[in-house]
């Protein structure tokens, strides 16, 4: 639908592109419309995961968009050579699930999420392009009046895509699982992009990746498919939940999606159809993605379970209970760090905090993919502020500096709110008298 060329500008440099609609006769009808909603949406959107505009005009005679050139195109490469090794496709697909994640808390839809529209900087931080037929929840749907036929590409189309439905943030999710698929296999989720292929996709579910390549893991399967799930409020709320789950596979429930190695029987597919006959997308909160990324978040529960008080721990216990309980979509890591000199004094640290993290965590009652614990050697406040940076974190929970017993963990409680990218939650122990911080005692005796 457009025409791109490379152009440069003597103050941004050479390293630019210049798009233009294409206007001729045989051109898409929804050309325009597409490119007035790119400028629309990327003149809105911030951060290193979108392309830098350097200039935009949406008038008839002459509309162009000038953006900065990004040249590495890392996924689309592997996409050519796939089936890639497990490795490499986790290291792709991270930046990725981290890039999705960032446009959705602008409140973006991407809507034509594919290899091709995934480029990579040099400090391998993915960065999303092609915004044509993409939906911003806070601007008006200029490709709704155009929509006639079903917008993207074939083979990452989500189901609701085909029912014109163009706010749920859930079918870049299904898009990011045709992705995770294709470097897995080498195959389309649904074979050769065709009409076919758009009609299957709203009956069964596609051939498990197994199928394909049998030395795929059934943590990884598990997680594709769930992202390729027919029905949008089955799959996972959030890409950065996909992300977190890559990282620590470990934390993967195993359904039967997992184990699949072959196509569903004739009786099953039958079934299916049936079903699908009667089945409406359940849309069960009309959330804008910027809502629906709020209500999934990602908590760092960092403590010392092997020096903090029992008081203490059940008090830390009952307000992750209280998170849970009230972000039924929020998953948990727990964290404890180890520094050099407790390691030193006992090889066998790191294991006993293991255990003992684990054995807080029991009566908490969450699934495993929703909460994972481990123990990492470092500074604490260093390697803290760094996890949460790295996994977008939402809210880190930590416990009091006065009622601990760990000196690191009272330098942790006074650093890490200074330092940390999120909100961060301290906790008291249970009807513990309020102590006064040492300075504020001094400023009152003077």
């Amino acid at each position: 639908m457009s025409r791109i060329y490379h152009v440069s500008h003597p103050r941004h440099g050479a390293a630019l592109v210049m798009k233009v609609p294409r206007l001729d006769p045989n051109t898409p009808f929804l050309a325009l419309n597409a490119f007035e909603n790119e400028c629309r949406i990327l003149k809105g959107l911030r951060g290193t995961h979108v392309p830098r505009v350097i200039a935009a005009s949406e008038n008839t005679s002459n509309p162009h968009l000038v953006l900065e050139f990004i040249a590495g195109d890392d996924l689309f490469q592997a996409s050519r050579r796939a089936p890639i090794p497990v490795k490499d496709l986790v290291s792709l697909a991270i930046p990725l699930c981290r890039a999705l994640h960032d446009i959705h808390r602008q409140n973006v839809v991407h809507l034509d999420l594919n290899p091709g529209n995934v480029r990579n900087r040099a400090n391998g931080e993915a960065v999303l392009i092609d915004y044509g037929i993409s939906h911003h929840a806070g601007l008006p749907d200029a490709m709704d009046i155009a929509f006639g036929n079903e917008a993207g590409t074939t083979p990452y189309i989500a189901p609701e895509q085909l029912r014109h439905l163009r706010s749920e943030s859930r079918s870049d999710i299904y898009a990011l699982g045709a992705c995770l698929y294709q470097l897995a296999t080498g195959h389309y989720p649904f074979g050769r992009p065709n009409l076919m292929s758009l009609k299957r996709r709203l009956v069964v579910p596609p051939l498990p990746p197994r199928f394909y390549n049998p030395h795929i893991p059934p943590w990884l399967q598990e997680i594709i498919l769930r992202c390729l799930e027919i029905q949008p409020g089955q799959r996972y709320a959030t890409a950065k939940h996909v992300a977190h789950l890559l990282t620590h596979p470990d934390a993967v429930t195993l359904t039967r999606r997992a184990h699949r190695t072959r196509p569903p029987s004739r009786w099953a597919r039958t079934r299916q159809w049936f079903q699908s006959l009667y089945r409406v997308f359940e849309n069960e909160l009309p959330l804008h993605p910027q809502e629906r990324a709020a209500s999934s978040p990602h908590v760092l529960v960092t403590f010392d379970p092997m020096r903090e008080s029992p008081v203490l721990l059940e008090s830390l216990r009952q307000a992750v209970a209280r998170i849970a309980r009230n972000e039924p979509h929020s998953y948990f890591t727990c964290l404890s760090v180890v520094t050099q000199d407790e390691l030193e004094q006992n090889a066998d640290t790191l294991l006993e905090r293991q255990v003992a993290l684990r054995r807080w965590a029991k009566p908490l009652g969450l699934t495993p993919e929703r909460i994972v614990a481990f123990v990492v050697p470092g500074t604490p406040t260093t390697m803290i502020v760094e996890y949460a940076h790295q996994h977008a974190v939402d809210q880190i929970v930590l416990c009091a500096r006065g009622q601990s017993t760990s000196r690191w963990r009272r330098r942790v409680s006074d650093r890490v709110p200074l330092e940390a990218p999120c909100t961060v939650t301290v906790v008291r122990a249970r009807h513990a008298p309020a102590q006064h911080h040492p300075s504020k005692v001094r400023r009152r005796l003077r």
